[in-house]
């Protein structure tokens, strides 16, 4: 008999639940991009600020539809194992706070670098298409939490379908597509600085990761014959 399954929230409850913290983080982000600038004026920064509220509200959606359980065991406080997680964490929370800090710098306050129109909608297209990856991963893996652990009390097994036939780190991946997209739509060249650390450490992280599924999760290592690659197909 499988391990039961925590009660999925309502998409209601769930809004309620989420929609401060969320709200909370685009204010703090919105301060950093704004404050870094010294003005408001940033049609650029005002574009993804608004593209950020609606996609979240369209993933929650779509995850609570399909995937009912991985949302409710989000929700639920999770624990820092993995001694690389507890090292990597201030990297990650330094590394992303520079992003729009460099960006108002860079592209408003002192016009180190400028980006053309298009740059913008090459921008928005890496954004959606990385938030759609990840979206589908978290679709098809029950399993998909923030931290990394081998899940026994839920039962944790391989996902070998969806994104997980192409590549062993969707998620990533698709995590990596719309870093990519962030200087492009803010429109700084220098942001591409912290977007290269962030994306050495999500490499950092899937090589510890599957150091952690080799050693603790069964049929891992006959998983990692069958999907080649982690991140990049044909590349790595």
């Amino acid at each position: 008999m499988p391990p039961p399954q925590p009660t999925p929230p309502s998409l209601p409850q769930l809004t309620k639940h989420i929609l401060p913290r969320l709200l909370i983080s685009l204010a703090i982000w919105g301060g950093l991009l704004f404050g870094a600038a010294g003005i408001l004026a940033w049609p650029r920064a005002w574009v993804q600020l608004a593209l950020w509220l609606p996609t979240m509200f369209i993933n929650i959606a779509v995850l609570v539809r399909v995937n009912p359980a991985l949302v409710a065991a989000r929700l639920n406080r999770q624990q820092v194992a993995a001694r690389f997680e507890k090292l990597m964490l201030p990297f990650f929370v330094v590394t992303i706070a520079a992003i729009p800090v460099i960006a108002g710098f860079d592209a408003v306050r002192l016009g180190w670098s400028q980006m053309p129109l298009w740059a913008l909608w090459a921008g928005l297209l890496l954004h959606v298409g990385g938030d759609a990856l990840m979206v589908w991963a978290m679709a098809v893996n029950p399993f998909l939490l923030p931290t990394i652990h081998v899940q026994t009390d839920r039962g944790h097994r391989v996902i070998t379908t969806g994104p997980y036939a192409t590549v062993r780190h969707p998620m990533y991946t698709g995590l990596i597509i719309l870093l990519i997209g962030m200087p492009l739509i803010l429109g700084s060249w220098w942001t591409f600085i912290p977007i290269a650390a962030l994306t050495l450490g999500v490499i950092i992280r899937t090589i510890c990761e599957e150091a952690l599924l080799h050693r603790d999760l069964p049929g891992y290592e006959d998983y990692t014959r069958r999907t080649r690659y982690r991140l990049v197909p044909g590349v790595w």
